[in-house]
């Protein structure tokens, strides 16, 4: 995130889930980031949020996922603060503070990193790609949630020059450098096409 991506967040920390959006977005995102996640690694010991925010995916995860080990980051301190006042008495969830771009963990420690609408936000997403790939373990999923420009918007885009939202013909180019490409795809409903759940992973590992 740019310093004052981070500056907007820690703001808007106490009231953030409180927004608007997280009904109209943010919650079917994460419900059907939920459901991606069953089907696509039913037995995860190991999840990583990146761009955490307040937390509700962990807690929401926590009970699909009961011997996983949790883990969320996110730029914003005042986010993470939130997070760590908002977990249930017995829960597990860790949270910390820390960017994309510089994940604290060793290689090939998550099967399942999830990513809701933050993507955009990453200042540098080609690296940030190249460590999600680093701490996933070879057959982890990377579930994506974010803007990804189709149809009109791909016009929309281009004239308003929203570089951070890409086009799939530009992320993939920079999911293949990390080893990466799309496995599968789900719309969020009541949403459409502009939001996607991606199922990301290493090509070679890819069941049929």
């Amino acid at each position: 995130m740019s310093e004052h991506d981070v500056e907007r967040f820690n703001r808007w920390a106490a009231g953030y889930d409180r927004h608007f959006l997280q009904k109209l977005i943010f919650e079917p995102v994460q419900q059907t980031i939920l459901e991606v996640a069953q089907s696509e690694v039913p037995n995860a010991k190991a999840i990583l949020d990146v761009g955490c925010g307040t937390g509700r995916l962990l807690i929401a995860a926590e009970p699909r996922f009961p011997d996983a080990r949790l883990e969320g980051v996110d730029a914003a301190v005042e986010m993470v603060k939130h997070a760590q006042g908002m977990l249930p008495a017995a829960s597990h969830i860790t949270f910390r503070q820390a960017t994309a771009e510089k994940l604290p963990f060793p290689d090939g420690q998550f099967d399942l990193v999830f990513s809701t609408m933050t993507f955009h936000h990453w200042s540098d997403q080609g690296k940030g790609i190249s460590e999600v790939a680093r701490v996933l373990t070879p057959a982890g999923r990377w579930l994506l949630a974010d803007f990804i420009a189709t149809g009109f918007m791909r016009y929309i885009r281009r004239l308003f020059r929203l570089r951070r939202f890409p086009e799939r013909r530009l992320l993939d180019p920079m999911l293949a450098a990390a080893g990466l490409r799309v496995l599968s795809q789900r719309r969020v409903p009541r949403i459409g096409a502009q939001v996607p759940v991606l199922a990301i992973g290493r090509p070679t590992l890819q069941t049929t």
